[in-house]
């Protein structure tokens, strides 16, 4: 990509616990950091800098990161318009995440339980950087036991954000989703290791979601654990007959019941039939 330079990394942001942490740890990893905090400075320095990516705190006080966001996916320049994009989320609101991910960023992360070491990985997946750290870099900040990709496809606002906090401290990189079409958006795009799939979504409902993720070859490794309020025979067999690697009734499992189930689906090989 002529012209971008891929160790240049531009934080639009004005949070210190999130600057501070993160400057100092891609400076150990060999990347050049340059900060702005609002729209005018963020797009002259992106012109000027041609970073290889942008992180852009969503939630900036008194500044749309939308606008940024836009204005970075309209620049008249097509090397600037395609720049990874990684924003930052307080809660990683679906909403917003949706909203983002139609304007094509490439990865996100939540403020709330924000970790460098895993932006840091992103950073790197995203750049294409697999190349070991440079000597003298602090190999102990990057994280060396990979979080498992899950995605958690439920309509229910209240049980799907407490999920998305516990599994996230349970190392689980989270994604999560509010109905059915855009679980499958999600997963096609992130290829998740595992999904915990609720059957009665707004839409299309779990057992649709199944069939689809089962006919994806990218998705053939995908765990599946779907979610029920009810425990009908018909809907168990119905389920795993279609490939749920396991069938939850909710009433019977607490959420930490639940993430146990998921540990031990992914501690095992995967069964095809």
């Amino acid at each position: 990509m002529s012209g971008i330079y891929a160790k240049k990394i531009l934080l639009i942001a004005s949070d210190e616990q999130v600057i501070s942490p993160l400057v100092k740890l891609f400076s150990r990893a060999g990347y050049e950091t340059f900060l702005a905090h609002d729209t005018s400075v963020a797009i002259s320095e992106l012109m000027r800098l041609r970073p290889g990516i942008v992180l852009l705190d969503i939630e900036i006080t008194g500044i749309d990161g939308f606008e940024i966001l836009e204005a970075i996916r309209t620049n008249t320049d097509a090397e600037i318009a395609k720049t990874p994009v990684i924003i930052g989320s307080q809660t990683g609101d679906l909403i917003e995440i949706s909203r983002a991910l139609k304007l094509g960023i490439s990865d996100y992360f939540v403020k709330g339980t924000f970790n460098a070491e895993q932006v840091l990985s992103k950073v790197r997946k995203h750049l294409g950087d697999n190349a070991p750290l440079s000597p003298g870099s602090d190999q102990s900040l990057v994280t060396t036991v990979e979080k498992i990709r899950l995605l958690i496809v439920e309509d229910d606002k209240f049980l799907r954000d407490l999920a998305t906090q516990k599994l996230a401290k349970e190392n689980f990189d989270v994604m999560a989703a509010i109905d059915g079409e855009q679980g499958i958006a999600i997963a096609e795009k992130e290829i998740p290791q595992i999904i915990l799939l609720d059957i009665l979504l707004p839409g299309i409902d779990g057992f649709e979601v199944l069939k689809r993720v089962r006919a994806n070859p990218a998705l053939a490794d995908t765990r599946v654990i779907m979610l029920s309020n009810f425990g009908q025979r018909e809907d168990i067999e119905k389920a795993l007959g279609a490939g749920a690697d396991q069938f939850l009734v909710k009433a019977n499992f607490t959420l930490d019941e639940i993430i146990e189930e998921a540990k031990k689906i992914m501690a095992k090989p995967r069964k095809v039939s």
